[in-house]
């Protein structure tokens, strides 16, 4: 079972990826990547997490199974993640 200290490395991750981005509380389409966002805000396309590191840790001391679940599936999505020849042209501008 996971600890709240196991979570620093994947939230160290997380950081270097871009993945953690809090978000305004109305958006429904992701900053990165445009895609809609799930009922709690993460991007299921590219993985962005749209709360804070404090705010994972903090959650990590109640459930850190759960965050480091959330964590590990947000990692593997940005490796996963392509953008389309759209968005590559669209950022290169």
């Amino acid at each position: 079972m996971a600890t709240a200290t196991d979570i620093g490395p994947l939230l160290r991750e997380a950081t270097a990826l871009g993945l953690i981005r809090p978000q305004a509380a109305h958006d429904v389409h992701c900053a990165n990547c445009a895609g809609r966002l799930d009922g709690t805000g993460d991007c299921p396309t590219c993985g962005v997490i749209p709360r804070s590191a404090k705010d994972l840790t903090e959650r990590a001391e109640a459930d850190p199974a759960g965050v480091a679940k959330e964590l590990g599936t947000a990692i593997a999505r940005r490796k996963a993640y392509r953008p389309s020849a759209r968005e590559a042209k669209s950022q290169e501008r």
